[in-house]
């Protein structure tokens, strides 16, 4: 059996709107929830806008059309960055996300405003929200809280919550991985970590670091769990420390519900981030975006139920020629023919970014 790309097509793209970083969903009701980032185009990309709200577009009809573009939410104190949206066990559906504040400039010399309509971003702190209506309309946002062995806030690019998978587990029980940082300055590494809720996320405990390294440097994790109960983690891994330098999927598990985690290790998966989709028959759906000459876009790998294979199984091309290495971010859900659809946002040829989608089939 071999899998293949039967189409492309776009689920969201707009004159002078960037949008990015999607997420996929299906709702209690069987409807599709594409969730984005959007701001105004500024002829480049710009990953901490404070303009980025959240967005969503709907489909009716398992993925065939797509409606209008609807406000999820919007940051009181500036914007949006790094978000994960996941159907819970009861029909809500979960959203979590980091913010960029927005605020006043001041004179380094006098420590003063140096006008009022001067304005500076910077890395604010965690929220969620919920629907409880099949993302016609969401609750307010409510912040995570602080995290004990971590900076909180500004200068930290995240304070422990960034895109990432979420388990959900039966009892209203949720794990959540991220990442976050100790260091003063924000600087890498940043190390891997979790949350857990016992109230379907509406409060969430600390349960401590899953992976750490003292150089290599860790974000954006995908999460699953397998028959034997081993919960699997891939997490976006850059050796170096350094965002320039080479990135892959790494690897860490718990064979006890959380409480302890394995060693990390290399996978061969090239890229990041990554997505992990469970599909009916229990195998694992992976995708990776993907930023190389002649690879801008994603792939993906189809492992066995307990991952094992992870290493073995072949790429499937997904998408490979965005204008640029601004694109990809992948997320996947499985339609009711038993296709899998990928979204991702794709740079075009006019420079604007929009958000694709691709249905791939096993033969």
């Amino acid at each position: 059996m071999t899998w293949k790309v039967l189409e492309h097509f776009t689920v969201y793209r707009e004159k002078n709107m960037y949008a990015a970083h999607p997420n996929v969903v299906r709702t209690s009701t069987g409807n599709l929830l594409v969730i984005f980032h959007r701001s105004p185009f500024l002829g480049h990309s710009n990953h901490s806008n404070p303009l980025f709200n959240l967005y969503l577009c709907r489909s009716l009809d398992d993925g065939k059309t797509w409606g209008d573009c609807e406000l999820v939410t919007a940051d009181q104190y500036g914007g949006i960055i790094d978000f994960g949206t996941h159907t819970l066990e009861d029909g809500s559906i979960f959203v979590h996300a980091a913010t960029v504040e927005l605020i006043p400039s001041f004179s380094q010399e006098k420590h003063t405003l140096i006008e009022e309509t001067n304005w500076i971003s910077r890395p604010g702190i965690p929220f969620w929200i919920k629907s409880v209506n099949h993302g016609v309309s969401w609750s307010e946002p409510k912040r995570f809280p602080k995290i004990p062995d971590a900076t909180w806030g500004s200068p930290a690019e995240h304070s422990g919550v960034s895109r990432s998978g979420l388990l959900n587990l039966s009892g209203g029980r949720l794990l959540l991985p991220s990442k976050a940082t100790e260091n003063a300055a924000a600087e890498s590494p940043y190390f891997g970590m979790l949350r857990e809720s016992k109230d379907m996320g509406n409060t969430w405990e600390y349960r401590g670091r899953i992976i750490q390294d003292p150089i290599a440097h860790f974000s954006e994790p995908a999460i699953q769990i397998t028959p034997s109960g081993r919960i699997v983690a891939l997490y976006r891994c850059h050796p170096g420390g350094t965002h320039d330098s080479a990135k892959f999927l790494a690897l860490v598990y718990s064979d006890d519900g959380g409480d302890t985690w394995s060693k990390w290790k290399k996978t061969s998966i090239e890229g990041s981030p990554g997505h992990m989709l469970k599909l009916k028959d229990g195998r694992i759906f992976v995708t990776v975006g993907t930023r190389w000459e002649g690879q801008m876009g994603c792939l993906a790998r189809v492992l066995n139920e307990e991952a094992s294979d992870i290493d073995s199984s072949p790429n499937i091309v997904v998408r490979s020629d965005s204008q640029s290495r601004d694109c990809g971010y992948p997320w996947a859900v499985e339609l009711n023919d038993g296709k899998v659809l990928v979204v991702y946002y794709f740079h075009y040829r006019d420079g604007h970014r929009g958000i694709e989608g691709s249905i791939i089939e096993e033969t």
